[in-house]
């Protein structure tokens, strides 16, 4: 899937995706939400903050909220054969891939996922609520390259200081992750951000793309990612190490 998607992701594979965003817009938001320097300038230490130590994990409460998976079923199908070799719509997890959506709120995001047939597993809001938004035995389209091995996880934010000012929906991220990979038996190893899934199989082995001639090993230079952000990845690792221990 190549997709920035309304927002963040933004290579699908969908002509309704094409239609309603440009190239010119997707630099455009680049730009604006993940290169400019002064968000470069404000990233926040990455060293995690002891507040997320004294807080208690608990196991994530979810929220239904489907997407209209089953009317995608066939348009699936044809994305899975092109670009992973098969039409399984079964999904067999051995990752966790965080994504933070450049969409300011949960309605706008579900609808420009209903919309442009797009599809992860969990959004997690500004309050921390957890919504599941597909069968977590279904695969989905929102990390390009590993959709056929992957859980992935979008974050309700504009930027990565934006995420990381808000800490309930930050520990609830590292809540969720932990359950995941307890229930799934996924190590820590294998839970990646989206900017490292772009970077390709360099960074993550497992990613495939049966499709791209010019760039097959990952994504394009002109579709390089920069979410969910260093800092926060560095929170997290550090959370799910030491919650290790």
């Amino acid at each position: 899937m190549r997709l920035l998607v309304l927002f963040f992701v933004l290579v699908v594979g969908s002509s309704a995706l094409a239609q309603t965003i440009t190239d010119r817009d997707i630099n455009r938001m680049r730009v604006q939400h993940e290169q400019n320097r002064t968000y470069q300038k404000s990233a926040k230490s990455k060293r995690l903050p002891e507040k997320f130590l004294e807080m208690e994990y608990e196991k994530p409460v979810l929220k239904d909220w489907l997407l209209p998976y089953q009317d995608w079923e066939q348009d699936y199908r044809s994305y899975f054969k092109k670009y992973y070799g098969d039409t399984r719509l079964d999904l067999r997890p051995s990752m966790i891939v965080m994504h933070y959506t450049v969409t300011p709120d949960t309605e706008s995001t579900y609808r420009a996922l209903s919309r442009n047939q797009v599809s992860v597993h969990f959004m997690i809001g500004h309050d921390g609520t957890v919504y599941r938004l597909l069968p977590l035995e279904r695969r989905c389209t929102g990390a390009y390259g590993v959709n056929h091995v992957a859980f992935s996880i979008e974050m309700v934010a504009v930027t990565e200081s934006d995420l990381l000012s808000r800490s309930k929906q930050v520990f609830s991220s590292f809540c969720l992750v932990k359950w995941l990979m307890d229930e799934y038996n996924i190590p820590a190893s294998q839970v990646v951000a989206h900017y490292e899934v772009s970077q390709g199989r360099k960074r993550v082995p497992e990613y495939t793309d049966l499709y791209d001639k010019i760039y097959p090993d990952s994504y394009p230079p002109s579709s390089a990612r920069s979410d969910p952000g260093p800092t926060y990845m560095a929170w997290l690792r550090s959370y799910l190490k030491q919650a290790a221990d």
